[in-house]
């Protein structure tokens, strides 16, 4: 049976990359029928806390990405625990195992004596890399130095010149010779294991079938090979993923980019749509969609379609899947989606205008706007609010060539037209006649169209950027549209 993994270090919060990697993981289980597998890397005592692998839990929950086994459902199982800071003593037994079958052996070299040998090497203008000089100690005299208190990391004997094979399914075959490699070290003592050995243990104990992670680990798969090999254990497929990267292709840093899961959702990305965008981050569907539901990516997703190379994370592409989720949304079901934005316009949009609220949501000239949720209320609140205060130099923006007489004429023609027009507050069927309205005074006047229609929607809105005229008035109705010219016109000196 496939079985893969996600395993993240609880080091910080939900990162993008690992929700990328673990919808990988979990859309090559379903396809395959298999299984997908949740744990964490905690040994690093330090960084690692409770509250970063409680933040990376809910998020895979909140994705949609709920492992098949592991953290946050049953973890005393037949492959528990899923924490590696709970199987230190599956991880000494093995340790033991390797040294007493002389396939690893205690180094009690100091840090001085490496430090002082990786600078000759690296004068001489090699490789660094461990000289060996405990390979050969006698084991029983190290067991010994070991019981009677004196420190020594665990090294595993590599091969003098050994091919490490592997055929990465994304990136095909690659060959490592194990003279490359040095006796590295696979723990600090019984008690810390360090990740290349603590990794091969739980994918063997776990029964993994697939690895799928991140390219920054091909260079841990030989000797994790290597350690696989020492004990005559099958070894697992690999497929390596391209990074993540920013659009300068520079790898994805919270310096340029925001890189937590968690800000996306706060922002008013829709979980779903922040998978489509995902899985597009690296990976192409077959018929060449670009919104693609849950049930579509695992349909088609096969790791023969992963790029090779770096994948772009563009901000742009992802605005603009979320907005094709919220148009669909908002078609599909209005009063559904309503519950989804009810935390974002509380306090923001008067409760009492639910109602209307709606309505203006499903307008064609709101709904085709939103990009994030946390712009509808944004959007909507110059309707339910006072008109902010704005310039004068906004209203006669100078590229229009507006001076107060051209302004004056047209925000006086333009409350005329309307005095002699009735519509009901959100009667959106008025609409063209009332854009007929407003551009039949462009020719009556003999001005261009920014000189009329720019300071008309400036004057009903208040803002630089705001739906069109025609929408404004049928939403903020005719009484608040002849008062906020009124207004406009009382600013003109």
């Amino acid at each position: 049976m496939i079985r893969v993994r996600i395993a993240p270090s609880p080091t910080g919060l939900f990162h993008i990359g690992t929700a990328r990697t673990a919808l990988y993981n979990y859309l090559f289980a379903k396809h395959n029928k298999g299984v997908f597998v949740y744990r964490v890397e905690d040994t690093d005592k330090e960084r690692s806390t409770k509250a970063y692998e409680d933040n990376i839990t809910s998020g895979m929950f909140k994705m949609g990405l709920a492992p098949d086994e592991g953290i946050g459902l049953d973890e005393k199982g037949k492959f528990g625990p899923y924490r590696q800071s709970e199987r230190t003593e599956i991880y000494k037994k093995y340790l033991k195992e390797l040294v007493e079958n002389d396939k690893a052996y205690y180094c009690f070299c100091t840090k001085e004596r490496l430090d002082k040998m990786r600078e000759e090497q690296t004068a001489k203008k090699l490789a660094p890399r461990y000289d060996g000089t405990c390979a050969d100690l006698d084991p029983k005299e190290s067991a010994k130095r070991v019981a009677a208190g004196e420190k020594a990391v665990i090294r595993i004997r590599v091969p003098k010149s050994e091919d490490v094979v592997f055929e990465d399914l994304i990136r095909g075959k690659t060959t490592v010779n194990s003279r490359e490699l040095d006796d590295f070290v696979i723990a600090k003592s019984l008690e810390e294991p360090l990740y290349n050995f603590t990794v091969v243990i739980d994918d063997h104990t776990m029964e993994i079938s697939h690895v799928i992670r991140g390219e920054d680990h091909i260079s841990n798969t030989p000797k994790q090979i290597l350690i696989y090999r020492a004990f005559g254990w099958s070894v697992p497929e690999f497929a390596h993923l391209p990074l993540i990267l920013n659009e300068d292709k520079s790898k994805l840093s919270k310096r340029k980019n925001k890189v937590s899961v968690d800000d996306y959702l706060a922002e008013g990305y829709l979980p779903e749509a922040l998978l489509n965008f995902l899985a597009l981050v690296g990976w192409s569907s077959p018929d060449g969609k670009e919104t693609l539901s849950l049930d579509d990516m695992i349909k088609n997703f096969t790791l023969d379609r992963v790029h090779k190379g770096g994948a772009v994370f563009d901000l742009k592409k992802l605005e603009w899947v979320n907005g094709e989720y919220i148009k669909k949304m908002i078609a599909d079901d209005i009063d559904a989606f309503y519950k989804r934005v009810k935390p974002l316009v509380e306090g923001k949009l008067p409760a009492t205008e639910e109602k209307m609220i709606k309505r203006m949501i499903q307008d064609p000239d709101f709904s085709g706007r939103f990009k994030r949720l946390s712009e509808i209320p944004e959007a909507l609140m110059p309707f339910f609010q006072p008109i902010p205060d704005y310039a004068n130099e906004l209203i006669m923006l100078p590229k229009f060539n507006i001076t107060p007489e051209v302004l004056k004429n047209v925000l006086t023609k333009a409350k005329e037209a309307l005095e002699s027009v009735d519509w009901g507050k959100g009667d959106s069927s008025k609409a063209p006649m009332l854009s007929e309205k407003m551009t039949g005074m462009v020719a009556e006047l003999g001005l261009k169209n920014g000189q009329v229609l720019w300071p008309i929607r400036v004057a009903l809105s208040g803002l630089e950027k705001s739906p069109n005229f025609s929408t404004l008035m049928v939403y903020l109705g005719k009484e608040e549209s002849l008062k906020r010219l009124d207004f406009a016109l009382s600013k003109i000196k």
